[in-house]
């Protein structure tokens, strides 16, 4: 089944962000992760991986969010018309869907270190702190 509406909005920022990352590191996409911070014992946080392999790596339930846009430049690309169209995703983790559901995902990039952190807000535009 094809969901009618993508899982998660992107900003334009993420969106360009991604688009960068993927041409550069030459990956299939990006995996966006929830499970136990590498930073904080027993905290959860969100995480991005490449995706090098997306046969191996891309499971029946996780859900890919398309990085383009129809030709108003504006409006992403629904899942319909990119369910099976080979580009780039970003794939949410089965785990993670839940939590993501319905919000929107934006990065904010450390210029000192170069670590790029997601930022997800709910329906509401609150940002969502994983371990809520």
């Amino acid at each position: 089944m094809v969901p009618r509406k993508a899982a998660l909005a992107l900003t334009p920022k993420a969106r360009d962000i991604f688009k960068k990352i993927i041409a550069a590191t030459g990956s299939e996409g990006i995996m966006l992760k929830y499970e136990i911070s590498s930073q904080h014992s027993l905290r959860m946080a969100f995480k991005f991986d490449l995706v090098k392999d997306a046969e191996k790596e891309i499971g029946a339930q996780d859900e890919g969010v398309s990085l383009e846009l129809l030709e108003d430049g504006v409006t992403p690309k629904l899942p319909s018309d990119s369910w099976n169209d080979n580009l780039p995703k970003l794939y949410i983790h089965h785990g993670a869907f839940m939590k993501v559901l319905g919000g929107t995902i934006d990065v904010e990039l450390n210029s000192e270190t170069g670590d790029l952190t997601p930022k997800l807000f709910n329906r509401e535009g609150h940002e969502m702190e994983p371990n809520d």
